[in-house]
């Protein structure tokens, strides 16, 4: 498993409500079969929404998927695999699945993006999430 180029830790501790928004970009984290870690949960968390946006058009030789969740937790609460088969992930697609509100992630868990069946050739996609750290 990689890390994205735009890799980073989630917010310190707080029991306030924060945001945290994720790339990744084919440009600089290529886009072979694999799974890309966005980011890692320092604390135990809520995720009180999770939000994909397409922000360029995923593009593929054949055809690829990609899911977006939590490494442990739920694989593909904020994409799974029909939502996020490459003929969907076109420009300005705002996507919300059901099991994307009110997940449980446990600590040094990752957020991961994971490019399935075929490459991609172009995208880039942003993870948005509303949470709140729970311990």
């Amino acid at each position: 498993m990689a890390n994205a180029a735009a890799y980073k830790a989630f917010k310190g501790w707080t029991d306030k409500p924060y945001t945290e928004v994720l790339e990744y970009d084919f440009a600089n984290d290529g886009g072979a079969a694999s799974t890309i870690s966005l980011g890692k949960f320092e604390h135990k968390t809520l995720v009180l929404r999770g939000k994909v946006f397409v922000e360029t058009a995923c593009t593929s030789g054949g055809s690829a998927t990609v899911i977006v969740g939590a490494s442990t937790a739920d694989v593909d609460a904020f994409l799974d695999a029909t939502s996020g088969a490459v003929a969907n992930l076109v420009d300005d697609l705002v996507a919300v699945e059901s099991t994307s509100e009110n997940l449980v992630v446990a600590e040094d868990e990752t957020l991961d993006l994971t490019i399935g069946t075929a490459a991609l050739t172009a995208g880039k996609i942003k993870v948005i999430l509303e949470c709140m750290n729970v311990e």
